[in-house]
């Protein structure tokens, strides 16, 4: 029996014959489509309107009337990624870690008026699957439904709209990390950016360290615009040039994960939201290190690598 991958996540193309004539269909006439399920697959058949309303045959799962047009051609074909071309790359892959993110996507199209819901159909291990239609191509898209909670919604929208080339927006979470990091920043101020800055390649180091914590703390730090200039400085070094690129993708990363850990768990948005109203002096490191503990390998990642950071950056300390 095939499984869920090999039964969803399917576009079935549109005919330009009637399965019962074998006639071409003439744009813009209106047809009947029906969905089957045959060995284990499901199956789209469809007919010239006049035909099926004289055979009358079953309707199978689904059936429903739509207008036939014809294909645009291969020029008009979107170059850009946007969230219909991530849609049928996602559905190409048959990737089930995808399954979130291709609803997601499904129902962005729906809203925009890009792709119609036609049916819904419960498989015999419950598993939903929604059928949607494209009204300009005609084709159907199987997509499952996962029945997200609304923070799963949540997350999996911002990873879909990250995924497209956007920023999500800020959540509270990403606020109090913010805060806390300000905090820190100006409790070891003077550690971080020293009046006379140590020179040679241990000073730079240790400068673009502290720089990475600056812009990590958003633009209302007050290093934000000196630590960019830092950056556009040595990016182009061929020695200090992948180390600002590893910065900057920790930039995009932790605030994203701690958005995501956010939506989750409650007690960790709580317990950053306590860490943020202390003042710099009473703020705690090992406090600020045990609210991002975690046995997930990603998490133990970025955490590593963040902590490699402050070695850096704090190399001349006492």
């Amino acid at each position: 029996m095939a499984n869920v991958r090999e039964e969803s996540w399917q576009i079935k193309r549109r005919s330009d014959l009637c399965a019962g004539t074998n006639e071409s269909f003439a744009d813009k006439e209106e047809i009947m489509t029906r969905l089957l399920f045959k060995d284990g697959e499901y199956v789209r058949e469809d007919y010239k309107l006049s035909w099926w309303n004289e055979q009358k045959p079953d309707h199978g799962l689904s059936a429903w009337k739509s207008i036939f047009r014809v294909p645009p051609p291969p020029t008009e074909v979107v170059k850009k990624e946007n969230a219909e071309t991530l849609l049928r790359n996602m559905v190409a892959k048959e990737d089930a870690d995808d399954t979130n993110a291709i609803y997601i996507l499904a129902i962005m199209l729906e809203r925009k008026k890009i792709l119609v819901e036609k049916d819904v159909q419960i498989r015999e291990d419950r598993t939903k699957i929604r059928v949607y239609e494209h009204k300009k191509t005609g084709e159907s898209f199987l997509v499952i439904d996962p029945e997200l909670k609304l923070a799963e919604i949540e997350k999996v929208q911002e990873e879909v709209v990250g995924l497209l080339g956007g920023k999500p927006p800020k959540t509270e979470t990403v606020y109090f990390f913010e805060t806390i990091l300000h905090a820190l920043i100006e409790k070891h101020e003077k550690l971080l950016f020293p009046k006379r800055p140590v020179g040679g390649e241990e000073g730079i180091a240790q400068k673009l360290a502290a720089s990475f914590f600056a812009l990590l703390a958003g633009k209302k730090s007050p290093y934000w615009e000196e630590s960019n200039k830092v950056f556009n400085r040595f990016e182009d070094s061929e020695t200090w040039g992948p180390v600002i690129a590893g910065y900057r993708d920790l930039i995009e990363r932790i605030p994203q994960e701690i958005r995501f850990q956010g939506l989750e768990k409650q007690a960790f948005t709580k317990a950053l939201e306590a860490l943020s109203i202390k003042e710099p002096k009473e703020l705690s490191e090992q406090e600020v290190l045990a609210a991002f503990s975690s046995d997930e390998p990603r998490i133990a990642e970025l955490r590593e690598k963040f902590l490699e950071a402050v070695r850096l950056a704090t190399t001349y300390s006492a």
